[in-house]
């Protein structure tokens, strides 16, 4: 992964991961990635979520109170 990038959250189908990456970054400017690291004709593997450790924290809580 892109250096200095964490990892903020996973999920087998992505489309909740792309609703939180658009949500992070319209309401809160927090730029997000969305990793595809599934194996296509297998169905294995998982979507990944992932934030600059310098907004890590804002995301964190942003994404918390998004589910609450």
């Amino acid at each position: 992964m892109i250096k200095d990038w964490v990892l903020l959250g996973s999920s087998q189908q992505g489309i909740d991961l792309e609703m939180q990456k658009s949500m992070l970054s319209e309401r809160y400017e927090i730029p997000a990635v969305v990793i595809n690291k599934k194996i296509s004709p297998y169905n294995l593997g998982v979507f990944e979520l992932y934030v600059h450790q310098d907004h890590f924290e804002q995301a964190k809580l942003a994404l918390d109170e998004f589910k609450n």
